[in-house]
């Protein structure tokens, strides 16, 4: 009220100044226009117009009233200084020789300037502003309206270096506490880092006493702190960030530097979060703390900071990582359980790591199958797989695992369903590998072959590399090399052309000329294969002598024969062989054709084979060769037509069980006909050991019966052992060194007891009519048979090969030795069955499918 009165007041002054002094003025005005108007100017002729000179004006001057004086400082208070400069002007136009006080007159100068400086600042003419302002002081503090005058100025050119030298030269020299604070306030915002720095090493600022001046320097220095941070981490240099913060107690600026670090060093992150912590941060820096500490694999430093918050509950989200990465570690240590426990506590935490903790926890399961697995408990790893399948992250290794364990339990066909599934839904290596391998075990691996040919990937690979290991496992070598010819190193040569020149010498005891035989039988042959094939061509020369017999039915008879042959098999799921010769060429009777053809298929540790045969009997040289009577009729040279069949079950893993039986067809060269039937039982358990193929032992059972007894060497018989009942009952060993090195083995050992019927003949079972009767007899004995063979490599294309074969019973004793030599061109890395000698003796033995 008391200024709008006043305000009146100076109104009515501004009147009254105008009534009175005003028409004086315009009078004067108008004089002086008067003067300087257009007209004619006599000269030396002064006119009418013209005024004699004015007296010195006498009048006292005088001073206008207080009341009108104070009119203009209110004019100047309230901010109008042009109209208080116009009062003043007035007022001494009206009160002649009156002068205002320079007091005055500098208050109306100073707020008119400080009018025009407003006025220059809020039209942004930054330089009319400063050309305005009086010249800075050089060593004392500028008025406080325009140190913020010139600090708005400098701010708005942007000159950094003035206003770095305007806030050194203010900051230095003022000393009032709430401007050095203001000042220093305005500073942080505008000043760039090397401004800043300088304000932080101002003495006066550095030693001062004052409170607020202290805490303005503090804030120049944490500012000027923060800048060069921001601009070390603008320019990803954290060792100068590094350095920046070394020394520093600002939290803010701490935690800012553990979040810079967090992801590159979390251990050193982690330091910068705990001193913010210790300067009073707040809890981001013990959200990025627990965040550090976990990142380093602390976990028991990231429970404890989780304990220590304020509020634990509000880290629930990072309690649940720190779960999660306690699972991962458990889990990386080997203790799957808690790590399956944990991860699922994480889940139920923070739903959102749900698909993270099933990773964790499926992970788990599945490194708890793992060791299960490995540990020979496959139920265990199918259970535990099982439950990793049912998490989405782990659901193929999990199915994946389950498949393998099953293969292990047994259940090929299932591994194999399933290892099929997982190759259709991404046909990948390990699916490949399994479905390859369940389906080999299943027997199943043309369905697979067929799978590959229609989807592509890995898996046609993997069937060719089964089916060759299939083929090598079960000793179809030339199968294999044709699956997989880089395969197997040691198949190198296999199917390369061979030649042999073998020698065997036999004696078997008995009476002389007849059962008893002493001989030799020279055989060479060459062999070669292709692909899966081998065929062998050969000659055996036999040289045989009986001895002399006391019979006068017959006639000494040293026999020398040949024996021709082709011989020709394939290996494969189901193997083929065959084996056509003629004998005895040379010998008193006529040759005839022999002849075998063998088939045999083995799948999942079952086996059966077939063969039927014409086969020459090779008990005595009768029965092989033939003899001639006195009278020089030839009888003998017996063969047997028949057909036999023979199966192995598996009954565990180590056990089998096996059985055989025959029939045969016996005619030879006027010799009576005779028939026989054959059959046997065993069971045995495989024993592994390195460096052997196999080791087989267990208990057999053999029968035999031949419908009549031609076991003589009169005219009519053929010379042969033919018991009506042949009982033989034993154990028998059987084992077969690794194939493929340079040498082979194999040893055959039996010991049985045996039972001998045999009914007595006719002396001629041809002639018709009652004749006396020969032979008949029960015998019961031990008996024992021993087979051993071995084949060496002497260098790269040279074999040497040996076998002996012994046989001790009541009815007799034989004992076979031979040796071979075997040529292979260009060289054998390895040897196999095959390579070991047939006794030519033992027509059973010629062909193997």
């Amino acid at each position: 009220m008391r200024q709008g009165r006043r305000l009146l007041c100076t109104a009515a002054v501004i009147a009254l100044v105008a009534l009175t002094g005003g028409g004086l003025t315009a009078a004067h005005a108008q004089v002086a226009m008067a003067k300087h108007s257009e007209g004619v100017f006599t000269i030396g002729i002064p006119s009418g117009d013209q005024q004699p000179a004015e007296a010195p004006d006498r009048t006292e001057s005088r001073a206008p009233a207080p009341v009108q004086v104070q009119a203009v400082w209110d004019l100047g208070a309230a901010g109008q200084w042009d109209s208080a400069q116009s009062l003043l002007r007035a007022l001494e136009d009206a009160n002649t020789g009156w002068k205002a006080p320079a007091k005055l007159r500098s208050y109306l100068a100073t707020g008119h300037r400080d009018q025009r400086i407003r006025a220059a600042l809020e039209t942004r003419d930054w330089a009319a502003a400063l050309a305005l302002l009086p010249p800075a002081s050089e060593r004392s503090c500028d008025a406080p309206s325009h140190i913020w005058s010139r600090a708005e100025a400098l701010e708005g050119m942007g000159n950094q270096d003035a206003l770095a030298a305007f806030y050194i030269r203010s900051l230095t020299y003022c000393d009032d506490p709430q401007l050095v604070t203001d000042l220093a306030a305005r500073s942080l915002s505008v000043l760039d880092t090397d401004g800043l720095v300088a304000l932080s090493e101002i003495d006066s600022l550095r030693t001062s006493r004052d409170s607020a001046i202290i805490l303005a320097h503090q804030r120049i220095l944490r500012t000027a702190t923060w800048v060069r941070f921001e601009a070390a981490v603008a320019a990803e240099d954290l060792a100068a960030v590094g350095r920046v913060v070394s020394t520093s107690d600002d939290p803010r600026l701490l935690t800012q530097a553990g979040w810079t670090f967090l992801e590159s060093d979390a251990v050193q992150a982690a330091g910068y979060f705990e001193r913010a912590l210790g300067s009073g941060a707040d809890e981001d820096a013990r959200r990025g703390l627990v965040m550090a500490v976990l990142a380093s694999g602390n976990i028991p430093a990231a429970r404890q900071a989780i304990a220590q918050a304020d509020d634990p509950a509000s880290l629930a989200t990072l309690a649940a990582r720190t779960d999660l990465a306690d699972a991962a570690g458990r889990r990386a240590s080997g203790d799957w359980q808690s790590a399956m426990m944990l991860a699922e506590r994480a889940a139920a935490r923070n739903p959102e790591l749900a698909g993270a903790a099933q990773s964790v926890s499926g992970g788990a399961l599945l490194d708890g199958a793992g060791a299960a697995y490995d540990a020979g408990d496959y139920d265990l790893a199918r259970s535990l797989a099982q439950q990793a399948a049912s998490r989405a992250p782990t659901q193929r290794a999990g199915s994946m695992r389950v498949a393998w364990s099953d293969l292990q339990l047994g259940h090929a066909s299932a591994a194999a369903a399933a290892f099929s599934r997982l190759y259709l839904e991404r046909p990948d290596a390990e699916a490949a590998e399994g479905y390859a391998l369940a389906a080999e075990q299943s027997g199943d691996l043309d369905t697979a072959a067929a799978l590959a040919r229609k989807l592509g990937g890995p898996l046609g690979a993997r069937v060719t590399a089964r089916y060759a290991a299939a083929a090598f496992n079960q000793g179809d070598y030339l199968t294999a090399r044709a699956h997989a010819p880089d395969a197997y190193e040691a198949l190198e040569g296999l199917d390369r052309t061979w030649y042999r020149q073998a020698v065997t010498a036999r004696s078997q005891g008995g009476t002389s000329g007849e059962n008893r035989l002493r001989g030799f039988v020279s055989t060479t042959s060459l062999g070669t294969s292709r692909g899966a094939h081998r065929v062998e061509a050969g000659i055996a020369v036999y040289t045989l002598d009986p001895g002399t017999s006391s019979s006068p039915a017959l006639a000494p008879s040293r026999e020398t024969l040949a024996a021709p042959y082709l011989a020709w098999s394939r290996e494969g799921d189901t193997s083929l062989a065959a084996r056509i010769g003629i004998m005895p060429l040379g010998a008193d009777a006529d040759p005839v054709l022999t002849g075998e053809i063998a088939i045999a298929r083995e799948a999942a540790g079952r086996a059966v084979e077939a063969r039927a045969y014409v086969r020459p009997k090779t008990d005595s040289v009768l029965a092989l060769a033939g003899q001639e009577d006195t009278r020089g009729n030839t009888f003998g040279r017996v063969t047997e037509a028949g057909a036999s069949v023979r199966a192995r079950l598996p009954v565990g893993k180590v056990h089998a069980v096996q059985a055989d039986l025959s029939a045969g067809q016996l005619e030879g060269e006027n010799v009576a006909s005779n028939t026989v039937v054959s059959a046997g039982i065993s069971a045995s358990r495989s024993i592994r050991r390195d460096g052997f193929a196999y080791i087989v032992t267990g208990p057999f059972y053999q029968f035999q019966s031949y419908d009549r007894n031609t076991n003589f060497f009169t005219p009519g018989h053929g010379g042969y052992f033919s018991p009506q009942a042949f009982h033989r009952a034993g154990w028998s060993a059987n084992a077969q060194t690794d194939p493929l090195s340079p040498w082979i083995a194999k040893a055959d050992i039996a010991l049985a007891h045996e039972t001998v019927e045999e009914d007595p003949v006719s002396t001629n079972p041809l002639l018709p009519g009652l004749q006396p009767l020969i032979g008949g007899s029960e015998t019961t004995g031990i008996a024992g048979a021993l087979d051993l063979a071995i084949a060496r490599r002497i260098n790269a294309d040279v074999i040497i090969s040996a076998n002996l074969s012994a046989i001790a019973s009541e009815a007799y004793e034989d004992v076979r030795i031979g040796v071979a030599l075997t040529w292979v061109p260009g060289g054998r890395a390895g040897l196999v069955r095959t390579d070991l000698p047939n006794d030519p003796f033992n027509s059973a033995s010629w062909i193997q499918p």
